[in-house]
Parts: C-alpha cells; sequence; structure tokens
C-alpha cells in the first residue's frame, strides 16, 4: 500500500515571526485566526441532525464537475450518497486538502455554478457516523467520535483520517455514513419517514437548475418546472420570471412563500402575505447554517423588489372579503412605508380596516371622517355609534390596530381624523348608559337565552326572590338590591356547560349578596362579604345545585325548563 501522509497537518496553517515582542513595528499586520474550538464547532454544532449531513454531501455531489445524477440511501443502520460526478483525487495534495481542511475547497460563494458556498459541511458529516469517503481508487476514512474498532475505521479517530486503497475504481464519489447510534433516532422512530421528506423538499427544484437528477430510496426527486406549480390552483394566482427568478405565487397566504435558491430550499417566508414558491437563478447569499437569506444580498433585493410588485398584481385579484388579517396587514405596511409607491394610491380605497360592527371600511373613508374612535372589540356602544353612521373602528383586528400604530408614528405618510372618546360619544347620544336591560328577550341568541333560563331556574332553587333579566353591561351583573338581578355575557367565562353552570351559580349569589344598587360603585365591604361568604358556603345551596346540574345532565335542558315553567 502507497505511504500517505496523516491528515492532520492539512487542518492547520501556522507561522511564527522571529521579531522579539519588545521590538513592535507600526507597520506589523495582524491577521485574526481561529482556535481549536471553532473547529470542534464547525463539525459537531453547525448542523442539527443527519438531514443536513446526508443534504451537505449531495450537495457536493451536485457540483462535482460532470455529474449528472446522485443516488441516496437512507436506512437506520448508514446513508450512501453517491454520484457520477469526475471525483476527487485523493492521492494529489489538493484533492486531500479539500475534503479534510473546514473551509477548503473549489467553491466560492459569488459562483453560481454550484450551490453549495462554505466549504465546511464535510464538519457535519464526519459527526453523525464513522465515514467513509471514496472516489477513484482510494478512500479516507474518518472515526470523529472513535466508536469503531475495527475494518477501514479500526485505527482512525477525531480529525484524523486515513487513507486506503479501496478495493476497486469507482467514476464520481461515494460517502458513506455509518451513523452513530446517539445521532440518529431510533429505527422504528416515525422520524425517518420525516428526514426522506425533509430532504425531497431540500432538493426538489434542483434538476430544474443544474441537470442534475436527485434520486432518495429509489424515487427520482423533481417537482417539474416551478412555473407550473400553480397552473391548477383554486386560489387567484400569477406566474413570473425575470433574469433572477422564477416566481409561482397564489393566494394562499398561510401557507408562506417556499425559498429555493437556485433550485435548493433554504426557509419559508410567510411577511409577503402569499403562498407559492419563489426560485432564485443562481445562488442567494445564504446565512452559516444555509436556513435563511444573509442581509446585503443584491440578487435577494431585486427579487424582493420583483415580488412586491407581483404581490400588488396579485392582490388586486383578490376580493376584499377574501383578504385576510395577514394580508391586509402587509398591505397597510406597504401603503405606510413610501408615500411615492403606487399602492399608497391603489389600496386606500380597499376596506381593509373593521368597524365595531364588524364590518370593512377603507382608509380613504376613514380619511373622510370628521371624526374616528378607536375601541376595542368589546366596548360597549361602538357598535351602536357605527349603526348610527360614526366611524369606529375595532383595534381587535390586528390590521386595524396596525393601523392606529402607523398613524401615531411621525414617520410615516399615514394620516387620520382626530379622534372621540367612544364612551362618551355614546352616553351623549343615548345609545349607552352603562347598564342597559335587554327588553325583548326573543333578541337574544340561542346560548343567551339558555343563560337567563337557567340563572331564573337557580334563583328558583336558591331561594333568590327576584325577578332575573339579561342586559348588556361592563359588569357581570347587576341589581336594585330588592327586585330584579341582571346577568350579561360576562357572566360567564366559557361555552363549556359545567362551566358556564358554575359560573352562573357564584353571580347569582353574589347579586343576592348585595342588599343595595350594584351599579356603578356597590359596596363590598365587610359586611358583604361574610354574606356572601355564607351564600357560597351554605351546605343547602351546594345540595341545590348539585341536584340541579345533575338533572340538567340527565334530562337535558329543556326538560328541566319546562318543568320549571321557566320561558322568556
Amino acid at each position: 500500500m502507497t505511504d500517505h501522509p496523516t491528515l492532520s497537518e492539512f487542518a492547520t496553517n501556522e507561522t511564527t515571526d522571529s521579531r522579539p515582542a519588545s521590538q513592535p513595528s507600526t507597520d506589523e499586520t495582524v491577521t485574526m485566526t481561529a482556535d481549536e474550538r471553532v473547529a470542534t464547532y464547525l463539525i459537531e454544532d453547525q448542523m442539527a441532525d443527519l438531514t443536513d449531513a446526508i443534504r451537505e454531501a449531495v450537495q457536493n455531489g451536485i457540483d462535482s464537475p460532470g455529474s449528472s445524477r446522485v443516488l441516496v440511501s437512507i436506512s437506520p443502520e448508514r446513508s450512501i450518497i453517491l454520484d457520477d460526478g469526475a471525483g476527487v483525487d485523493l492521492e494529489s495534495t489538493e484533492g486531500r486538502r479539500n475534503l479534510s481542511v473546514l473551509g477548503a475547497g473549489s467553491k466560492q460563494r459569488s459562483d453560481d455554478e454550484t450551490i453549495g458556498e462554505w466549504g465546511i459541511g464535510k464538519g457535519a458529516i464526519i459527526a453523525k457516523g464513522a465515514v467513509r469517503i471514496w472516489s477513484h481508487d482510494t478512500a479516507l476514512c474518518f472515526d470523529y467520535r472513535d466508536r469503531r474498532n475495527s475494518g477501514q475505521w479500526a485505527d482512525v479517530s477525531g480529525r484524523d483520517g486515513q487513507l486506503v486503497d479501496a478495493e476497486h475504481h469507482l467514476e464520481g464519489m461515494l460517502v458513506e455514513i455509518d451513523h452513530y447510534e446517539d445521532e440518529v433516532p431510533d429505527p422504528d422512530s416515525y422520524r425517518w419517514r420525516r428526514y426522506v421528506r425533509d430532504l425531497r423538499k431540500r432538493f426538489a427544484y434542483v434538476q430544474s437548475r443544474t441537470s442534475v437528477s436527485v434520486v432518495i430510496n429509489g424515487k427520482p426527486v423533481d417537482n417539474g418546472d416551478p412555473l407550473e406549480v400553480v397552473a391548477d390552483s383554486p386560489h387567484p394566482s400569477l406566474t413570473r420570471e425575470t433574469e433572477d427568478v422564477i416566481l409561482a405565487l397564489e393566494y394562499t397566504p398561510h401557507d408562506g412563500l417556499d425559498i429555493y435558491s437556485n433550485g435548493l430550499y433554504v426557509t419559508t417566508k410567510r411577511e409577503y402575505g402569499l403562498g407559492g414558491i419563489v426560485v432564485s437563478k443562481g445562488n442567494l447569499t445564504l446565512n452559516f447554517a444555509r436556513n435563511d437569506i444573509q442581509s446585503g444580498c443584491d440578487r435577494w433585493q431585486r427579487i424582493d423588489d420583483a415580488l412586491e410588485q407581483a404581490r400588488n398584481d396579485l392582490y388586486a385579484d383578490v376580493s376584499d372579503d377574501r383578504l385576510t388579517a395577514e394580508s391586509r396587514e402587509v398591505m397597510i405596511e406597504a401603503m405606510a412605508s413610501d408615500g411615492d409607491d403606487a399602492s399608497d394610491v391603489q389600496w386606500t380605497d380597499r376596506k381593509l380596516f373593521q368597524l365595531a360592527t364588524e364590518s370593512r371600511i377603507s382608509l380613504e373613508e376613514i380619511q373622510a371622517a370628521p371624526k374616528i374612535g378607536w375601541a376595542d372589540g368589546a366596548q360597549k356602544g361602538a357598535d351602536k355609534l357605527v349603526e348610527r353612521g360614526y366611524v369606529v373602528l375595532d383595534t381587535s383586528d390586528a390590521a386595524t390596530q396596525r393601523l392606529r400604530d402607523l398613524a401615531t408614528d411621525e414617520d410615516t405618510s399615514i394620516t387620520v381624523p382626530e379622534t372621540f372618546d367612544v364612551g362618551e360619544q355614546a352616553e351623549s347620544k343615548g345609545v349607552w348608559t352603562g347598564y342597559h336591560r335587554i327588553e325583548d328577550e326573543s333578541q337574544l341568541n340561542a346560548d343567551q337565552q339558555r343563560y337567563l333560563r337557567f340563572a331564573r331556574v337557580l334563583a328558583r332553587e336558591l331561594g333568590i326572590e327576584r325577578d332575573v333579566y339579561y342586559g348588556e353591561a361592563s359588569a357581570d351583573a347587576w341589581t336594585d338590591g330588592r327586585t330584579y338581578i341582571v346577568i350579561t355575557d360576562s357572566a360567564v367565562t366559557s361555552r363549556q356547560r359545567a362551566v358556564w353552570m358554575h359560573d352562573l351559580y357564584l353571580v347569582m349569589l353574589h347579586e343576592a349578596a348585595h342588599e343595595t344598587s350594584s351599579r356603578d360603585r356597590p359596596s363590598h365591604g365587610h359586611h358583604f362579604e361574610s354574606t356572601f361568604r355564607s351564600l357560597v358556603e351554605d351546605p343547602d345551596n351546594r345540595s341545590s345545585f348539585a341536584k340541579l346540574v345533575q338533572q340538567v345532565v340527565d334530562e337535558g335542558f329543556e326538560s328541566v325548563f319546562d318543568e320549571y315553567g321557566v320561558g322568556l
């Protein structure tokens, strides 16, 4: 066997300076270097799981000169990646260095002919198992964690690999990862299926960009022409192609945009309010983990401009009532970002914002109002004001809240009229006084009617000699302390039967403990607290409530209501 030098000498490149430390020079150059911990990080921590290591090996196969196909086999025991490219001459110094020095290699970040860029993926590969890299007549073996004591890995450990003569000549390159057990899931884990699924997504459009086919566990990976992705979409969609990118967009904002760098999946972005795919023509500048785009990427900036224009065109085909909250937020952000943008004019007449009645209104209509009000969705009287022609915007809607935020930001071009206090305006117009009993109980919805009738049964069972009504107020309920109790929507905290029945039990006892009016600022002093506690802890009350609940469970609400003669 041919003698080969060890590979440790290729891992470092140290120089020394013979100048004494006492003779500094103003012309001295200080070069930033990295210590041993960086190499350890690049090997052990840069990649999350086995799929990252396989991805790196597959990318190397795709980038290999002359490669037309990369075969991938994944099993719980080992992963094998084989390409039919030119391979690497491991007999040469350059070939050995490219496969042993982190950061070394023929790839450049500005090179659009290859999809890799850092030259550090080999570190991820040797961290996941004992590795054999075989090309031509030679194989390079690593056992980074020193877990194998026989065969081709018997005499290697750590970052020192061993070159061995191969059993026969191999065109291209084969990478075998004999998995470390603690680096992979259990053999019967669902994660193996996820690994295959994730890898298929990773290389979905590589063949369309590189003409290299990828086959994983016997099945080709090729999603075809990116422009055909949305051809049969039931949603508004469009396709567009520029010198930098292929866009296939559809109005499925919850799905997000899958971003592919030269056919290789990178990330999914949801801030555009669109679904579909973006496939760059050439490499994007990616971060270290290859899962996001670095700031300052010129190609992405041009793609981003094309995306925004395509989004504007696609939104023009989406009716206002179909726009999601995410899309409406995207649109308001665009309207505020640039006063000279066409969307500033285009979208002012789109009904993007929510009124207190849950209907929509446009910025153009908002700006035409003399004054406007802001209200959380639950604020009483707001909907009545809208019904009388006032503009009261519901800030529980995310896009409407964003409008409010932007309207108070001096750096944006969004302006709105002066505001009024919704509560004061409602009271002055007589649409809300704070406590309103609903006279026509037929107007209550089904849940409210059930709450009211159950509260009336409770009053009878608990010996509360007051009439029970339904009303509107910020409080859970109120009473005059003598003749009536009025419950409201906020008396119940859940639509689950067991919860709201107990809610009403406590609310009825709470109001029964009030011997004077509980409107405005009721007294909750020592006498009230003592009375309320005694009512809650009274064994007869507890027993009556428990029997009533069981009766409802056994017979149903309607049967109980009929038995007690409780109607509306």
